[in-house]
């Protein structure tokens, strides 16, 4: 419970300090009206792409502890896949401790079918390129 919340107060602090712009209109009859715009938001954030992802999933993912994207390429075998993700690929292994969430709860179900071209979203450690998945998420 205490990563998620850490998690979250951090993602509220970051949205805190994001530029925004303030405008002001005044109509005919006189009364003035203030609005103000968040500038600094991402266009396609990961809280509004149209997954399925909790929004505490989506929390840890823009912390940086998951990625979403497409699987490229895909090892049932030794339990590995390619993650395409913004045009950046990652490569994503398992452990023996990884949950499986969506359309595929257990290991078995997730790998033994191909996944290629499938929308997941895994969380993990990331190093670089790699990825070691603690959840992933099949859409």
């Amino acid at each position: 419970m205490k990563p998620t919340l850490l998690a979250l107060l951090t993602a509220a602090l970051l949205a805190s300090c994001a530029p925004k712009e303030e405008a002001t209109q005044t109509s005919t009859d006189g009364t003035t009206a203030t609005t103000t715009t968040d500038t600094g938001a991402a266009a396609d954030s990961t809280m509004n792409n149209g997954d399925s992802a909790s929004t505490s999933e989506e929390v840890d993912m823009a912390a940086g502890d998951g990625l979403e994207g497409t699987i490229m390429e895909f090892d049932g075998t030794a339990k590995t896949f390619g993650l395409n993700e913004n045009d950046k690929n990652y490569q994503v292994s398992v452990t023996d401790t990884t949950t499986y969430e969506g359309g595929a709860t257990t290991a078995e179900e997730f790998f033994g079918t191909d996944r290629k071209d499938a929308n997941v979203a895994v969380e993990g450690e990331i190093e670089g390129e790699k990825l070691v998945a603690s959840k992933i998420t099949l859409n």
